[in-house]
């Protein structure tokens, strides 16, 4: 079990900091882009999922591998907040990157931004919460 959890705490604390990554510099260079030019850019940035997918579903199964044995508070927290996550995923940036491919709507820019926001904290959430449970577990 030490290892699914040293896998989970990797994929989190990695796609905690890609995420922040993402929203303070990524994202925002999205607004430099020639709005004409975006769908084409779009279309390329899409390979970022070679990375972003694997990640994601990694720290998926492992969560719920960890939440099955260990059915306490920190990793029920853990998994609510990445429920947030993929569900934000799913609703708002799926959705707006596929629209973004078609068009380059300043607006849509500007809200892939700020509902990424519900992802970046819910992963830095995540990531506290970890380091939460591997603290319990080095103090034993």
């Amino acid at each position: 079990m030490k290892t699914i959890l040293i896998l989970h705490i990797f994929t989190t604390v990695f796609m905690t900091g890609l995420c922040w990554f993402v929203q303070i510099v990524h994202y925002p260079l999205f607004k430099v882009i020639d709005y004409n030019k975006f769908p084409a850019y779009e279309r390329k940035n899409a390979i970022t999922g070679f990375i972003t997918i694997p990640i994601m579903t990694i720290e998926l199964i492992s969560g719920l591998i960890l939440l099955y044995y260990y059915p306490e508070n920190l990793y029920l927290i853990n998994i609510v907040l990445l429920v947030f996550i993929w569900l934000s995923t799913m609703i708002f940036q799926v959705p707006i990157h596929l629209k973004l491919m078609s068009e380059g709507d300043p607006k849509l820019i500007i809200k892939v931004i700020r509902t990424n926001w519900i992802r970046t904290l819910s992963w830095t959430a995540r990531s506290i919460v970890l380091i939460l449970i591997l603290w319990e577990l080095i103090d034993y």
